[in-house]
């Protein structure tokens, strides 16, 4: 059972920062950051707590359910004998043991899930589970999932182009390709949305990071997420909205009967779609199949 053990005004326990000097990937692998770090403070029994200050304050999104994370800097204590630095990259061979009366900080991750690195039985269940504890949706989140008018039953269709259909993100996965070829992803694409519509017996609604890909998605009668909100948190400077509807979308997509992820087409260049975990841990979280379409 986990304890928040304190020394004064100082809490014991691991410390997850992410700040504008190590925030360089989504919101997916600083969730799978948070819950593998949690669920390690869970298994030598001492507190987790999250400060999360990249451009915005997480709790303006998620605030706590079970679990009493939220945190501030001041609570990290000034004796270096009582704090102790730590990376979360996982694989390792054994799972790290930590101890009571101290405080774990960790500033350097890699966003992987070390319950599927270490193969640890019914882990789906087990990061969902501990997910709900940890979080639930803020009062603002709330707000803009009831307004959005969605239909009962529907499925989500995701397609992640990064740099395909133009500049989206400072990456070198890929950079955009010539019209011509973006004219034949998106054509491509948008085949394979119309079989997963054609497969599905509820409607679907496409998600994506490329707002080329949505306009086109929804000329062609699809129904599509929010464009306003369309961005990458990893990005400076994206704006209130991008920063709702990284959340917003990710609950929406949790919410849906299935989640489709296309990531790979025959014939297509093999970067100009991504591999992306959000739909994917969305649906985790929602207990809802997922099906890859390659």
């Amino acid at each position: 059972m986990m304890q928040a053990v304190t020394h004064g005004e100082c809490k014991d326990g691991i410390y997850l920062i992410i700040d504008k000097g190590n925030c360089r990937c989504g919101i997916t692998d600083r969730l799978k950051t948070a819950v593998g770090l949690c669920y390690l403070a869970r298994q030598n029994g001492i507190g987790f707590y999250f400060i999360h200050r990249a451009g915005f304050d997480i709790r303006d999104y998620l605030v706590p359910n079970k679990i009493p994370w939220a945190a501030e800097l001041s609570d990290i204590s000034r004796a270096p004998w009582r704090v102790k630095r730590i990376e979360y990259i996982p694989p390792f061979y054994d799972f790290p043991e930590f101890t009571a009366g101290k405080q774990y900080v960790c500033r350097k991750y890699i966003g992987r899930n070390i319950m599927e690195q270490h193969k640890v039985p019914e882990w789906q269940k087990i990061w969902k589970d501990l997910f709900w504890e940890m979080f639930q949706p803020s009062e603002k989140v709330k707000l803009a999932l009831s307004e959005r008018k969605l239909p009962d039953h529907y499925a989500v269709v995701n397609a992640r182009f990064v740099n395909s259909l133009g500049w989206f993100e400072n990456t070198s996965f890929n950079k955009p390709f010539s019209a011509e070829i973006q004219e034949q992803i998106i054509s491509e694409v948008l085949k394979k949305v119309k079989q997963c519509e054609e497969e599905s017996d509820v409607p679907v609604i496409v998600y994506s990071d490329s707002a080329a890909f949505l306009k086109a998605a929804s000329e062609r009668g699809f129904q599509i997420c929010d464009l306003e909100g369309i961005g990458h948190i990893m990005n400076t400077k994206i704006g209130k909205r991008v920063e709702l509807d990284t959340f917003v979308n990710f609950f929406q997509m949790s919410q849906a009967d299935k989640i489709y992820s296309i990531r790979k087409i025959e014939g297509l260049p093999d970067n100009c779609l991504y591999t992306t975990q959000y739909p994917r841990y969305a649906a985790i979280i929602g207990d809802k199949p997922f099906i890859k379409v390659e």
